[in-house]
């Protein structure tokens, strides 16, 4: 059975004190009710009222909050969800028989991760403390609203065990310190127990909680011959919606998220896609690679098309490719390999040459030698 909207539940009233209100969301607004030594989340469809919460918070004042729609939280840190819809009314309370609880944190409390592993796999917000242990890779990917934001995937460990966060959008971390990490997201990925940021979390630095076990995502370094690819390309506005049927030629590229209309220069390329590598023992691996890394070896334009850069991977020569958790997150030339005797091991044998008047040099054309990685132009 599809569960009841909050407007056809049962409602109630209840009594607590505000704190912790936000700022005007659109049609709504985010409060927490501190009660029974507990608190819960109110979400507010009120906005007329935003002022009335500010002014209880302030005053400290005790409330009872009627005709509101209450629901079990989904958070281990939080009681229930209360909704505050437009038949709902706030009220003060004479004598509630307790007081404001100043001790008593409204935000998540800290989890440690081995109970984060035992825990159900149903969806759920924790806040934690934890050491950067690695950085597996880097990507891009869509997120709930449908934005196309950069991605940063870490292991991270803290005194009992360790786990994978996803880092969305660019944040300053430091692999190798400490951080006090909240609302991010828990939830079972593929059948793997992981953490991923939200649009509410806030990572601060903190001192070291102890020690962690020396927990690293096994890393791959092969020479390899690139025998197959697929890329694709996808455009993005300037707030990475993603658009579609793109023809850069137009002056103008319409974004419907947006509803703009933006100049096609500052329309945003992203591409990413696989490569199939052959290793020198023949086994042949596909990994998948991604914008930063297929950038550091070919050159890339708003203008070149999958076509080219399918060429152009092909064309390359045996690379050194490094890979983690199946991601290519580096690619470099082969290093020369020069082996050098000793002076004294060589054996070297002079032969007589008969004299001649003329002398034949042949032409020195010149050669490249660099241990850089050559980029390679698109072309046809």
């Amino acid at each position: 059975m599809a569960e009841q909207s909050p407007a056809k539940k049962v409602r109630n009233q209840v009594k607590g004190f505000l704190c912790d209100v936000s700022p005007i969301k659109d049609t709504y607004f985010d409060a927490v009710l501190q009660h029974e030594g507990e608190y819960s989340k109110v979400v507010v469809f009120r906005p007329q009222d935003h002022m009335h919460f500010h002014k209880a918070v302030k005053a400290r004042s005790l409330v009872t909050l009627e005709d509101v729609v209450l629901q079990p939280s989904k958070e281990p840190s939080r009681r229930m969800n209360v909704f505050y819809t437009h038949s709902s009314k706030m009220s003060c309370v004479r004598d509630l028989g307790e007081a404001f609880n100043n001790s008593l944190s409204a935000g998540p409390q800290t989890v440690q991760l081995s109970e984060l592993l035992n825990m159900d796999t149903r969806p759920k917000r924790v806040s934690i403390n934890a050491k950067i242990i690695q950085e597996v890779c880097k990507g891009d990917g869509f997120v709930w609203d449908g934005r196309y934001l950069p991605k940063t995937i870490y292991t991270v460990a803290d005194t009992t065990d360790c786990m994978s966060l996803t880092v969305w959008r660019e944040h300053s971390i430091t692999v190798g310190e400490w951080y006090n990490i909240t609302n991010v997201s828990l939830r079972d990925f593929g059948g793997k127990t992981s953490l991923s940021t939200t649009k509410d979390t806030q990572i601060i630095s903190i001192p070291s909680q102890g020690t962690v076990a020396a927990v690293q995502v096994p890393t791959e370094t092969i020479k390899c011959d690139i025998i197959g690819t697929n890329i694709k390309n996808l455009f993005i506005c300037p707030y990475k919606h993603k658009l579609k049927n793109v023809t850069l030629s137009n002056p103008t590229i319409y974004c419907v998220s947006c509803n703009t209309h933006y100049k096609s220069t500052a329309i945003i390329m992203k591409v990413s896609g696989h490569l199939d590598l052959k290793t020198e023992t023949g086994n042949v691996v596909k990994a998948k690679i991604e914008d930063e890394v297929i950038r550091s070896v070919l050159t890339v334009n708003p203008s070149t098309s999958r076509q080219d850069m399918i060429k152009s991977f092909i064309a390359l020569p045996p690379m050194q490719f490094t890979v983690r958790e199946n991601v290519i997150v580096k690619i470099e030339d082969v290093p020369w390999k020069t082996e050098i005797k000793d002076e004294h091991k060589i054996n070297i044998k002079v032969e007589p040459v008969e004299e001649s008047a003329k002398f034949y040099s042949p032409p020195d054309h010149g050669f490249l030698f660099s241990s850089q990685i050559r980029k390679r132009k698109s072309t046809d």
